[in-house]
């Protein structure tokens, strides 16, 4: 009976408070501290840098995105090789999306409701970045003990985890499957790195 009235009232008047979903709260608030303190706050490039970091170490599942990432060449890797893979993809990947976001614009991103994924303890978050045309934008999360984390970004149908997949294993099979070249690469990447300018 009062999950029959808590829906009425979630239909009738739409209380937040009450009708909130965690995964969508979860992304929103996500959402929102990277724009007001990663985007438009005044920063230098490191210090954006740096906070997109902790954004990304705080809340993306990287563990598993880097085994997915790696697929068959995971279980290849050593402990060390793991490790290290990591910590290079984080770093890459998070001074590519702080040049990106160093583009931003005003775009608002808008969250339009959940869907249960197929696998177990995954929640998708559907949302759409308003633009013309809008961006359809699917956030993959994992849900662990009332937390959660970011498994994978969808954009346009497009997944980060498989398009970096597609990319690095074309690297590793053009070498002999070495996941410690692989990694050196990422790292050249890293030391070669420059932000965009802003026009």
């Amino acid at each position: 009976m009062k999950k029959i009235i808590l829906t009425l009232v979630c239909l009738l008047w739409a209380i937040p408070a009450l009708c909130a979903d965690p995964a969508i709260d979860f992304m929103d608030k996500l959402a929102k501290e990277i724009i007001e303190e990663g985007v438009l706050a005044t920063k230098t490039n490191e210090e954006r840098e740096a906070f997109f970091y902790e954004k990304f170490t705080t809340n993306l599942d990287l563990k598993n995105i880097a085994k997915q990432v790696l697929g068959v060449y995971w279980k290849k890797a050593s402990e060390q090789e793991k490790q290290d893979f990591i910590e290079a993809f984080t770093q890459l990947t998070t001074k590519t999306w702080t040049d990106r976001f160093g583009m931003y614009q005003g775009q608002n991103i808008i969250f339009q409701g959940t869907r249960n994924a197929s696998q177990k303890n995954q929640i998708l978050v559907d949302s759409k970045i308003d633009g013309n045309p809008p961006v359809e934008v699917t956030w993959r999360l994992r849900q662990k003990d009332g937390s959660y984390k970011v498994l994978d970004i969808v954009i346009e149908g497009v997944t980060m985890v498989i398009s970096y997949q597609k990319e690095y294993t074309a690297f590793l099979q053009q070498h002999q499957g070495s996941v410690q070249d692989l990694i050196d690469e990422l790292n050249g990447k890293i030391n070669a790195f420059k932000y965009s300018e802003k026009k």
